[in-house]
């Protein structure tokens, strides 16, 4: 087992920082605790980076601890908000709309890890990383017309899942 130096490992991480952000505050919709979320996620990898040679797919690994992370911190901010107002009967409604929510994107996450590797790729990027129609094209070398009908289908999979529920 290979061990990865400090420069190495931000090398590697450092790129997909962007990303990892986008994620954080399309959950948290705050700037503060997003960062809060990616910087405990970065430091989380830097104890464990000589085990993640042993991660098939890096990217989606991080991507998954991001997401993790931010709904413990979505779900402690929640609790706090629910203990300064005990009183106000909509809070146990709020905590049972978090909890489907929290629900839904495990099920989403669950769904697309069984996508074909090329639907996953392309809706993973699309709706998971924020890229552009066009961005994912450079970036895969797909054309306009495949990438389109790749999350055409990989959406209607992930719809007729829920549908059967």
């Amino acid at each position: 087992m290979a061990v990865i130096d400090h420069k190495t490992f931000e090398k590697q991480i450092r790129k997909s920082l962007p990303n990892l952000y986008r994620l954080a505050f399309g959950i948290l919709h705050n700037r503060a605790d997003a960062e809060d979320a990616v910087q405990d996620v970065y430091t989380k990898l830097w104890e464990r980076r000589n085990d993640l040679e042993n991660v098939k797919n890096r990217h989606a690994y991080v991507l998954m601890m991001v997401r993790n992370r931010c709904l413990t911190i979505a779900g402690s901010i929640h609790r706090q908000s629910a203990e300064l107002n005990e009183a106000d009967t909509d809070g146990a409604v709020s905590h049972s709309d978090e909890l489907e929510a929290r629900d839904r994107i495990s099920k989403v996450m669950r769904i697309i890890e069984t996508l074909p590797s090329n639907q996953r790729l392309v809706i993973t990027m699309h709706d998971i990383e924020g890229r552009t129609k066009e961005e994912i094209e450079h970036a895969t070398e797909l054309s306009a017309d495949n990438v389109r009908q790749l999350l055409s289908r990989a959406r209607r999979f992930i719809r007729d899942c829920f549908a059967k529920e």
